[in-house]
């Protein structure tokens, strides 16, 4: 209807319906609206119109009368239909409809036919122009998914951008996307849903629409969610709290695999149609697309930020390398430039700024540093390497120590500026300083150790003349071979049986003869003897200025120290007389070996002292040397000289004391002297000799020294004789 007729309607009334069929209406919905009324006037009652769509036939215009006896089928190819109430032409797809009690006029019933036609043109032109309209709309809605589809950067993203799109595009109440997992189908997105537990969805193949399509691989639909027979009844209470009545879904496939469904659903009465399953069709290829692009952007995300990650790493390996290589070629020179561990311990503090401690076995502080801090938070000591601990109250790097093999201190550090990484390399660099700096000073001391030891064997083995020069060298090293001299011989006597037990090397038995040395050469309490060597498992060291009772002590103290750390070895000792000049100090070492001699053979003691064998040293010396002589002049030697020069009867009191058999009242009456002057004549040869008569033991050596006595006095009256 044109602008212009339009106005006339409303000013001077209706026209007539011939009229109205010679324009060109441009709204379908008017023009039905204008038929049904203008029908109306000339039929003289209320006139409907209808038109026939693929649901039936639907009221377009009018109150409806009459529509409920349109015909079932369709209007074309059926034959027209004309009776009371009712005009269809052939052909036509519009119906108009009146109560068929009323009459009409003959000449109306050709109106009538060309109203229908004429809607009939009407709906196919606008059906048409619909149809291009929807098709362009639809293409446009679809670009726009596609853009916002493809634009997602990660997979959640695209997940929810393909719910929303599909929800809308569908005319839908709720939209969801389902991804595959194993063996069922997970919900990841969901729009537009009531309840939570639609957003958790976990569907096995068969169940709901999305398992029927999950099973067959083919769109699934139902038009009315609670009715349908076709689907299972997992879900139908989550239908009634969602209010669902109809559901599409349509599989979503990569590269021909299923992995996932995409559903909508509606909670109006509904039919999905064959668009609609086309649409869903298409936007599922587009989702499985963006999906697919979703994820290669998440995994070049990811792929880009491990190598960022691996790139920041290895630029912090490359800061910790070139620092530590500057650390350790500080280090290094500290050490070749002859600096010890507390130059060591300033230079790790300074440049790291750290605290740092070295230790020595026994857990005492030898070196430290604190770097800049005012107050150190190192410990005075820490436990032996064996029970090493965590010093303070945070992380600490603990590193032993080693020189020659042996375990001989620990590197403390405390941190402070430098990265864990920088200082756990440290640590190992720093003891590995130290040991450098320990084998340093080892390989002086080692040198010193060789030339004492050198002396020591020239003083015990050498010529005389070699002795005199192993004095001179020994006051050289300052070592002071003044006062009376002993010399100390010890053996280890079970070595191989402990390096069976522990399944010791060589190098193993060599680290604890080494340490017996150094037990012996630097006993704690400041008694060590620096003339000490080793030979195999035989140790020799000269003493000076040590008592009988002292020497017994000293090598009692040897024996503990070693057995605290090896309480399973076996050390036993023999000890030679006095010697004021080392000119005789290779005769104090054949009695040290004649005393070891006795130790081992006797037993029940670790140590002897020569010169309280007795008679015994006689029967273990050498046979070049019996020390006869010897034996002679320490017991009966005190006596001839006081009796030469006291005019005393010393000598031929002890004989008479023997020869009556030990009894003091009979010898005094052989000597025809008073029983008192007898008891202190014994008492006083006590004092001289040192012997106890009233011990069998010296008596024994008494009188073996007084009878050989005899017998070189005999020899030499008759040399004087002869």
């Amino acid at each position: 209807m044109t602008p212009a007729e339009s106005r006339r309607l409303t000013v001077a009334g209706p026209p007539g319906l011939a009229t109205l069929l010679e324009s060109l209406p441009a709204d379908l919905a008017a023009a039905a609206g204008e038929v049904a009324a203008r029908a109306s006037l000339l039929v003289g009652t209320a006139v409907s119109v209808a038109w026939w769509s693929d649901t039936g036939w639907t009221a377009l215009a009018g109150p409806g009368t009459g529509i409920a006896g349109l015909p079932r089928g369709g209007p074309s190819p059926c034959a027209p239909v004309e009776r009371r109430g009712l005009v269809i032409p052939a052909g036509a797809a519009v119906a108009l409809c009146w109560d068929p009690g009323t009459d009409v006029e003959p000449g109306a019933w050709q109106l009538l036919r060309q109203a229908c036609v004429w809607l009939s043109l009407v709906l196919a032109d606008s059906s048409a122009t619909g149809r291009v309209q929807d098709a362009d709309a639809e293409a446009e809605a679809v670009r726009d998914v596609v853009a916002q589809l493809l634009s997602a950067r990660d997979v959640d993203q695209a997940l929810h951008t393909i719910a929303e799109r599909t929800l809308r595009l569908l005319d839908s109440d709720i939209c969801g996307v389902m991804l595959r997992e194993d063996d069922v189908v997970r919900m990841r997105a969901c729009v537009g849903n009531r309840v939570a537990e639609t957003a958790r969805l976990r569907m096995h193949r068969g169940q709901g629409v999305a398992g029927l399509v999950f099973l067959t691989g083919e769109p699934a639909k139902v038009d009315s969610y609670l009715e349908d027979e076709t689907i299972s009844q997992d879900f139908m209470s989550l239908a009634e709290k969602e209010a669902t009545r109809s559901a599409l879904a349509v599989p979503l496939r990569l590269q021909g695999e299923f992995v996932g469904v995409l559903e909508v659903w509606r909670r109006r009465r509904s039919i999905f149609t064959e668009r609609d399953v086309r649409r869903m069709v298409t936007l599922a290829d587009f989702a499985t697309v963006a999906i697919d692009n979703a994820r290669l952007h998440d995994e070049q995300a990811a792929a880009t930020a491990d190598a960022e990650r691996a790139r920041d790493a290895l630029q912090h390996q490359v800061s910790v390398l070139d620092r530590s290589s500057r650390l350790q070629h500080s280090l290094l020179t500290t050490v070749v430039e002859g600096g010890g561990l507390p130059a060591i311990m300033r230079a790790v503090a300074t440049e790291l700024d750290c605290e740092i401690g070295v230790y020595g076995p026994d857990g005492t502080l030898l070196a430290a540093h604190s770097g800049r801090r005012l107050v150190s938070s190192l410990p005075a000591t820490v436990g032996r390497p064996a029970r090493r601990r965590r010093t303070g109250a945070g992380r600490s790097w603990i590193r032993p120590v080693y020189a020659d093999g042996d375990e001989v201190g620990q590197v403390v550090l405390l941190p402070g500026g430098g990265s864990d990484e920088m200082l756990e390399v440290t640590a190992g660099q720093v003891a590995m300083a130290c040991s450098l700096a320990l084998l340093r000073e080892r390989a002086a001391s080692r040198a010193r150790a060789e030339a004492i030891e050198q002396v020591l064997w020239d003083l015990l083995q050498g010529p005389v003349e070699h002795r005199l020069a192993a004095r001179t060298r020994a006051q050289q090293l300052g070592l002071a071979l003044t006062g009376a001299l002993r010399v100390v011989h010890g053996r280890i006597e079970n070595v191989e049986d402990l390096a069976a037990e522990h399944g010791w090397d060589t190098s193993g038995t060599e680290r604890l003869r080494r340490h017996v040395l150094r037990t012996v050469r630097t006993l704690d309490d400041g008694r060590g003897l620096a003339l000490a060597g080793l030979r195999g498992d035989l140790l020799v060291a000269i003493a000076s200025d040590v008592g009988r009772a002292e020497a017994k002590d000293l090598v009692t103290a040897f024996s503990a120290a070693v057995r605290a750390d090896w309480p399973d070895l076996r050390m036993t000792w023999g000890i030679s007389r006095e010697h004021r000049d080392v000119v005789a100090l290779p005769g104090a070492w054949n009695e040290a070996r004649t005393a070891l001699s006795a130790a081992r053979r006797l037993g029940g003691q670790n140590a002897f002292l020569y010169e309280e064998l007795g008679i015994v040293r006689l029967l273990l010396g050498s046979g070049d040397d019996p020390d006869l002589q010897t034996f002679i002049e320490d017991v009966t030697g005190p006596l001839v000289a006081y009796d030469r020069d006291n005019d005393g009867a010393l000598i031929r009191t002890l004989r008479a004391f023997f020869d009556a058999d030990c009894s003091q009242r009979l010898a005094a009456e052989r000597l025809f002297v008073h029983h008192k002057t007898l008891r202190y004549r014994l008492e006083r040869i006590r004092q001289l000799t040192g012997l106890d008569l009233s011990r069998h033991e010296d008596r024994m050596r008494a009188d073996f020294a007084l009878r050989l006595l005899q017998v070189n006095q005999t020899a030499g009256d008759d040399g004087e004789a002869g």
